[in-house]
């Protein structure tokens, strides 16, 4: 028996190992270390598992201890990973994107979940007393795994190797010889409604909880909230106005597919404009390296930062993956280094972005015109002529960069709206910034969408697969979106600057008068408001019944997420008692099925709250039995009488018998439950008496 619960304790751990490798997805990767999660609580059990429960309990602690310490050091953490590991690692776990960052505390918090599991499972394989209620834990940890990989799918080809270990483990009932063993794994039903449960558990918890607390690099949710970001605009000024000129980033190529580096890097995309500024109000949140599926066309390269106060990783295009933990918004446009960065090489993989070219293939992305450019729109078509819109775009640009003029120190060189309108109809004459912004407002005004990128453009060649970007190529620029996403970058600002233009002469000043007016009372308002009460009141109860509406989705979601393990408790005990009486009433010789169904008559007695001593009898249980059967008195005396028969005698047609004990151990069990009210039929049909080996009926089963 020793051999055999160990056995037992051994598939149960080889589940868990499964469910740990399963854990890699959370992290979109293999985490070998999770395997030490399993292992050291595993052994921890099979170890003391013949000790009492005052000693096993700690040392499944201490066990889960070493487990979380030894895969934190594996994973290069410190002490304060492992105690973040226990105290808030599932909050940081459903606050990351997926996938999460391989940190060591992130890695922890699933280690101990794994851990837990393991523990409990193994724990309770080595007890006798139940039998696959060990895979309880090991079906709420797959759950658990599935529900933070969930941008993965459901992944429920896991089930298969799952099911085969808890068919084995079916078969290793504790209480049985080796031969029956065997012989119940064709009869074992219960296993199958265990698997389906999880299988609709997994999916019911991983689709509307997971995924809509982890994005997915594939999904372009809009954000709940907003993190404040140093300007890019600003900073490209002030890394342009440096003198000397600074070394900021060393790129090297690792896979460029035969292409040469390119010059152009961007570090961060603005979209809106609030007509003073470029507003950078994004949501930087951690992620782990994968920052978006693979392409088929990326490049992979080594950057090096040759100044400690850059944060902002530079890409070529969208970012595919990066080597290091960074921070970024659900739209990918700026990625930031969570920790400073040393002078380490950063590998970083990237797609290539798309040119004029391949809009003319795929077309350009729309862009409601809204207020904010609908005055700019006849000024547009004028400079854009006639012809496709892709021309009217490159129209504009070439006008822009041929026929004005780039002055870094031209007068009204902000990014206000009026100064942006008076660059664009009066003077022409403006600072790069406003060269973007323009040609922005001025596509968007033709119904394309666009934007405005910073980031660097190599004056110089690269040399020999490496490229130096400096202070000095700092540089803001348009993009216009393509139908397929990516972002095309445009050059409106002309390529030199010109300071030998003389710049116009300054407006004349509005005429004022000779002296201050005294001030003149306003005429009295009229009201022009039709708003009425009634209006108002309708609002209220609008803005009423919407968050009524929120809170009721959040309390039914919690409600959900609560009852959830108490349906699949009641599920498992009702599977359990109606698995174990079918198999009394069916099984064997006739004989045998009469003293089954005395033996669910007793269980019916002891869930009711009979107490039955090893020593009665069936005469005994009977009579103590009557109050609580009510008019069936009879029936339960006659079914007694007829297991007392089939055991200690040879009946002449014991099939008879067999039916007559059918009828009224029916009978015994129509009248209990008419007796009863529905609650207290609810208790009666889920008490665990005849369940518990301390309560449960000694008659033979």
């Amino acid at each position: 028996m020793t051999a055999l619960l160990r056995t037992r304790m051994v598939v149960a751990a080889m589940a868990m190992g499964i469910v740990a490798a399963l854990a890699g997805g959370v992290f979109d990767r293999w985490v070998w270390s999770l395997g030490i999660a399993v292992a050291i609580p595993a052994a921890v059990s099979i170890g003391v598992r013949t000790l009492p429960a005052v000693a096993r309990v700690p040392a499944a602690i201490v066990g889960i201890a070493a487990s979380l310490g030894l895969v934190i050091a594996v994973e290069g953490g410190q002490v304060d990973d492992a105690t973040d590991a226990v105290l808030s690692g599932a909050q940081r776990l459903l606050t990351t994107e997926w996938p999460s960052p391989d940190r060591p505390d992130l890695i922890g918090a699933v280690a101990v979940l794994i851990a837990t599991a393991t523990a409990l499972a193994t724990g309770i394989a080595g007890r006798r007393r139940w039998h696959l209620l060990a895979w309880l834990p090991i079906l709420a940890a797959f759950v658990s795994i599935i529900a933070l990989s969930a941008p993965l799918g459901e992944q429920l080809i896991w089930l298969l190797p799952l099911g085969l270990l808890g068919a084995l483990f079916a078969a290793l009932r504790p209480d049985t010889a080796l031969v029956d063993r065997w012989a119940t794994l064709r009869g074992e039903r219960r296993l199958i409604p265990l698997l389906l449960i999880a299988g609709i558990t997994a999916a019911a918890v991983s689709v509307p909880i997971a995924l809509s607390v982890r994005a997915d690099p594939r999904r372009n949710d809009p954000a709940d909230q907003t993190a404040a970001l140093l300007d890019p605009i600003e900073s490209t000024l002030a890394l342009r106005g440096l003198d000397p000129v600074i070394d900021l980033h060393q790129i090297s190529a690792i896979d460029t597919a035969g292409r040469a580096l390119p010059i152009r890097w961007r570090t961060a995309a603005l979209s809106d404009y609030d007509g003073q500024r470029w507003t950078p109000a994004l949501t930087l949140r951690p992620i782990g390296r994968r920052l978006a599926p693979e392409s088929a066309d990326q490049i992979s390269v080594e950057i090096t930062f040759l100044d400690d106060d850059l944060s902002l990783v530079p890409f070529s295009g969208a970012p595919v993956t990066v080597d290091a933990p960074v921070e970024t918004d659900l739209d990918r446009t700026v990625v930031r280094l969570a920790e400073r960065r040393d002078d380490s090489p950063l590998a970083i993989t990237a797609e290539i972005a798309p040119t004029m070219a391949d809009a003319q293939v795929g077309g350009v992305a729309t862009r409601a015109v809204d207020d904010s450019v609908s005055s700019l729109n006849e000024f547009a078509a004028t400079l854009a002529g006639e012809g496709s819109i892709i021309e009217q775009l490159r129209r504009i640009e070439s006008t822009m960069r041929d026929d004005w003029v780039l002055a870094r120190n031209a007068p009204g060189g902000g990014l206000q709206r009026a100064l942006i309108e008076r660059f664009l109809r009066d003077t022409q004459r403006g600072t790069a910034e406003q060269f973007a912004t323009s040609y922005v407002l001025l596509a968007r005004s033709l119904g394309v969408d666009a934007r405005v990128a910073t980031g660097f453009v190599a004056t110089s060649p690269p040399d020999a697969g490496t490229l130096v970007l400096t202070s000095a190529d700092a540089r803001v620029w348009p993009e216009i979106r393509l139908v397929d996403g990516g972002w095309v970058a445009l050059d409106p600002a002309p390529p030199e600057e010109s300071s030998d233009v003389a710049p116009p002469d300054e407006e004349p000043a509005v005429q004022t008068p000779a002296a201050a007016q005294p001030p003149i009372a306003p005429p009295p308002e009229v009201s022009n408001d039709t708003t009425t009460d009634d209006n108002l009141v309708d609002d209220d109860r609008a803005t009423a019944l919407s968050a009524l509406r929120l809170w009721g989705q959040r309390v039914g979601l919690a409600l959900g997420a609560l009852l959830l393990p108490a349906l699949f408790a009641v599920l498992v005990i009702l599977g359990v008692k109606r698995r174990r009486r079918r198999r009394r009433l069916v099984r064997g010789q006739p004989g045998a099925r009469v003293v089954g169904a005395w033996a669910a008559a007793t269980d019916r007695l002891v869930d009711a709250g009979l107490a039955i001593a090893p020593s009665d009898t069936d005469g005994d249980i009977a009579a103590s039995g009557v109050p609580l059967v009510g008019n069936a008195a009879r029936e339960l005396r006659r079914l007694a009488k007829l297991s007392s028969a089939v055991t200690f005698g040879e009946p002449e047609r014991p099939d008879l018998l067999a039916e007559d004990a059918a009828t009224c151990l029916g009978q015994v069990e129509t009248t209990m439950a008419a007796d009863r009210s529905r609650s207290d039929r609810l208790k009666w049909r889920l008490s665990l008496r005849s369940l518990r080996g301390a309560t449960r009926s000694p008659v033979a089963d």
